[in-house]
């Protein structure tokens, strides 16, 4: 280096007796010397703090050709990404997770919907066959329906000689009531309803005559046969305007009069039923709003 060589020279200027404008000349020249030679050591340390912190590539790496560095991104960016990829695997294997439960749950309603149609057709099945037996039954019942009244013995058949036998009584009110509902709780209601014309015939005014009347119109009511019920319920409201079955009589001719599509009678009859039973009991209400909620009537 020249710092030795500066420095001797300048000992050995100053050693050498001059004038004080020699002095001063020497001491200026070594001033500039020192600061020529701080400057080159600035700029030498400069340059190698910017190679170690790489912002300038070295000249041997350039004249080598080797690859340029690439600048590396900012390492807390890393995480945070790695982090959402990983949340994102999460909620996507979640998501097939609840799918897969989903198509679980549809099957499982899908099989019991199945296991339910089954049901509800062998349970018609049932049902229709029951009912015909129970038809049958009837028809064999009709067909050998016996008096009530026994034959008259034959030795009184030999007293009375040769007049015309008399006509055995018809059955007693009271039996006739009875055996139709019997029929009735069986299901059977062409016997009902033949036991019950002959009890209406024979005993109008009896009280199982004119409850009679009512149960007429409900066997003919389950057989569809809308008109003839509508008849038997009217013929009961004229027997006991006031009878405790008046308001059923009413809602079931309401219905009748709807399944014949006479709508004015049918409002008629629903009209009359509020005015009579303002507080009817909680089965006949349910039966009168659902025959109120087949189609409205026109307010008055």
């Amino acid at each position: 280096m020249a710092t030795p060589q500066v420095a001797s020279m300048i000992s050995g200027q100053i050693g050498t007796p001059t004038s004080r404008a020699a002095q001063r000349a020497l001491r200026f020249g070594a001033l500039l010397s020192l600061v020529a030679l701080g400057a080159g050591l600035i700029l030498t340390a400069e340059h190698a703090w910017a190679q170690a912190r790489g912002a300038n590539p070295s000249v041997s790496a350039i004249k080598q050709g080797g690859p340029t560095p690439v600048p590396v991104p900012p390492i807390s960016a890393e995480p945070i990404s790695a982090r959402l990829i990983i949340r994102l695997e999460q909620v996507e294997r979640q998501a097939a997770e609840l799918t897969g439960r989903i198509e679980v749950l549809e099957a499982l309603l899908a099989k019991q919907q199945v296991n339910q149609d089954r049901l509800v057709q062998e349970l018609e099945a049932e049902r229709a066959n029951k009912l015909a037996v129970i038809v049958s039954g009837a028809r064999a019942a009709e067909m050998t329906t016996v008096e009530s009244s026994p034959a008259a013995p034959q030795d009184a058949q030999a007293l009375v000689g040769d007049e015309a036998p008399a006509t055995a009584p018809p059955a007693g009110a009271e039996s006739l009531f009875t055996a139709a509902q019997l029929a009735l709780q069986r299901g059977d209601y062409l016997t009902a309803e033949s036991n019950l014309t002959n009890l209406v015939a024979n005993f109008p005014t009896a009280p199982e005559g004119i409850e009679g009347r009512w149960l007429l119109g409900e066997a003919r009511f389950v057989q569809s046969a809308w008109g003839p019920a509508a008849e038997a319920y009217l013929s009961y409201l004229d027997a006991a305007p006031q009878g405790r079955r008046a308001s059923e009589s009413l809602v079931r001719l309401a219905g009748a009069f709807g399944q014949m599509g006479n709508a004015k009678m049918r409002c008629s009859a629903l009209v009359e039923f509020k005015r009579r039973t303002p507080n009817p009991d909680p089965t006949l209400k349910a039966r009168a709003d659902a025959e109120v909620a087949r189609s409205p009537c026109p307010t008055t």
